[in-house]
């Protein structure tokens, strides 16, 4: 983390508490997700080591920590889909996409013909 790729350290904070879970590695991720600006993961994360869920999480100083970062998630500004990277493209496509799904029932990609084909072909192999 220190040389600032929050990738990989994120990476490596989930794997370590796959292994052995601890809160400070938990207060670690948090201030990965953070630096990422996933602040419903961080807090999610957070909450969970204030409400004891890690061992150590009894240790005053973490919760301390905890609780600094979780008052800094909640000084963070409304975050934008361009701030965190995605075009304005990317963010229309991605909308009319959710539109389009609790509009419209999953229809295939394929072109009705190519849908015959493969009924026929299924039958075929049998």
């Amino acid at each position: 983390m220190q040389q600032n790729n929050y990738d990989a350290a994120e990476v490596v904070y989930r794997k370590a508490q796959m292994i052995e879970p601890d809160a400070n590695k938990a207060c670690n991720l948090g201030l990965c997700l953070i630096k990422k600006g996933r602040f419903d993961q961080a807090r999610a994360v957070l909450e969970e080591v204030l409400q004891r869920g890690y061992p150590s999480s009894d240790d005053r100083k973490i919760i301390r920590r905890a609780e600094e970062l979780l008052r800094e998630i909640e000084l963070q500004p409304a975050v934008s889909p361009l701030e965190v990277g995605l075009g304005i493209k990317e963010e229309i496509m991605e909308r009319l996409d959710l539109l389009m799904n609790e509009w419209a029932p999953f229809r295939s990609k394929r072109l009705p013909i190519f849908e015959e084909i493969s009924t026929w072909r299924d039958r075929i192999a049998c």
